[in-house]
């Protein structure tokens, strides 16, 4: 097993935001970011963002930086849509990278709706929690 560390929090005081497809049968239109950090030695971490298909279990598109920032978020929504990819939804949750002026026009841009999973559940996308935790296991 490996050592807990502290682990990175951004802040972010929006009210809660819709979630969108929580009553969705098909989740074929939709594609849930996220991301997560990878903890190379003791004090340094890199952060990856990822865009999943929920649907088939696939990562469409990632990108790794050494800070989590809004562009990081973003990078992987037009990575994904580069590749034709044009869902209805796009679910992420609400740090301020994904709740940024520029996540939020990236989306707008080409008519995708943002959903939100609720803050302090990350049950509500654990399908990609559960792909970092095996990228990082």
């Amino acid at each position: 097993m490996q050592k807990r560390y502290n682990k990175p929090t951004t802040v972010n005081d929006k009210e809660q935001m819709p979630n969108l497809i929580a009553n969705l049968d098909d989740l074929s239109d939709v594609r849930a970011t996220d991301m997560t950090y990878i903890q190379l030695t003791y004090k340094s971490r890199i952060y990856m963002a990822s865009v999943y298909v929920p649907e088939n279990r696939k990562v469409l598109a990632y990108q790794i930086a050494d800070i989590m920032t809004a562009q990081l978020a973003t990078t992987v929504i037009v990575k994904a849509l580069r590749r034709g990819d044009e869902p209805l939804y796009v679910h992420s949750g609400m740090g301020s990278q994904y709740t940024s002026a520029l996540f939020e026009s990236t989306l707008a841009a080409v008519g995708i709706k943002h959903s939100y999973f609720r803050k302090g559940c990350p049950y509500d996308n654990a399908r990609i929690e559960i792909c970092h935790l095996l990228l990082k296991r």
